[in-house]
């Protein structure tokens, strides 16, 4: 494997479920190159593994860089990570589990490589470059297909002794609930989101959702963040009621985060944040001040996210530096 060399590019690599994106970042934060790739999980570990190891050979063409010249590389994997390691723990919408993925890719590009979860890489960037630049400590919650978090504290990532810390989305927010419904995420993500639309579209016979419907598998009717973000701006009263219940709901959990831990910023990011904008972040904050203690926390800020799609890039590129250069 090759050694780190402080003075080169590093790779960034946001691995998702359904794509991944990979870019070659300069010492000052800048794109340089980048490839984007469906990541089909489907089609197995060695298919998924062997077009990553290809877009970072695209994007290191884009950026004009030898791969000689590059100095490391950072993966975000949608998944806990065992830090130390680099073993991708369980990473359900890929299936895996116990993965030695950073082991695999130093073998695969000849190059250092850290792996971590990915809303913490995309924490770690918005810290770095991004909304949270010299904000401090942090928590950033990536609400998208499901909820994600990162915290920053003490200007590094804390990750919890078992490697698992920010993982908010599985918070338990109704215990008495049946099964799919008592965590964060199965109330407040997309799909939960989506979910609960289809379920009361019945009781709103002129929501512009069925303009959308029409055509689709009535097994799998597929409903986007920017679908909703346009009913919400229309004011649809399904899509509002119901974004309005997830925002007020998310507002609730991360009130408690920060009662707990006295957090002075909040990053919210993730498709759903960026589809729907301001309104989204104004509703989830004033839920926030609703519940928060004690009251000195209600001037949190809580601020979208800068970065959008490359905070997940960027961020793993910039740990990857930090953490390669000081070993």
């Amino acid at each position: 494997m090759g050694k780190f060399r402080s003075d080169g590019p590093v790779i960034g690599v946001d691995l998702g479920g359904t794509n991944m994106a990979i870019g070659v970042v300069d010492e000052k934060g800048r794109v340089m190159g980048r490839c984007k790739r469906k990541t089909k999980a489907m089609e197995g570990r060695d298919r998924v593994l062997a077009r990553l190891v290809e877009g970072v050979e695209r994007a290191c063409e884009e950026a004009k860089v030898p791969m000689k010249s590059i100095a490391g590389v950072g993966v975000g994997a949608p998944s806990a990570v065992d830090w130390d390691k680099g073993v991708v723990i369980h990473a359900g919408n890929l299936g895996w589990k116990r993965l030695p993925l950073r082991e695999i890719l130093e073998k695969k590009l000849d190059l250092p490589v850290v792996v971590d979860n990915d809303v913490n890489v995309a924490a770690f960037g918005e810290s770095r470059v991004g909304a949270g630049k010299g904000k401090g400590d942090l928590l950033a919650v990536w609400v998208g297909t499901g909820i994600g978090g990162g915290f920053i504290l003490d200007g590094k990532l804390y990750r919890g002794q078992l490697h698992t810390a920010g993982e908010i989305g599985h918070v338990v927010m109704f215990p008495g609930a049946g099964p799919g419904h008592r965590k964060l995420e199965e109330h407040c993500s997309r799909t939960a989101m989506v979910r609960s639309m289809l379920m009361l579209l019945g009781h709103y016979p002129d929501s512009m959702l069925r303009e959308f419907l029409k055509g689709q598998d009535e097994g799998e009717p597929s409903i986007g963040s920017g679908v909703i973000a346009e009913c919400l701006q229309k004011g649809d009263p399904l899509v509002t009621s119901v974004v309005n219940a997830s925002a007020d709901l998310l507002g609730l959990a991360i009130a408690n985060f920060l009662t707990v831990l006295s957090l002075p910023t909040v990053i919210l990011g993730g498709g759903v944040t960026e589809a729907l904008g301001k309104p989204w972040v104004h509703r989830v904050r004033e839920s926030v001040e609703q519940h928060v203690f004690p009251s000195s926390l209600q001037k949190c800020e809580i601020r979208a996210s800068e970065l959008g799609d490359d905070a997940g890039l960027l961020g793993a590129a910039m740990l990857a530096r930090e953490t390669l250069g000081s070993r």
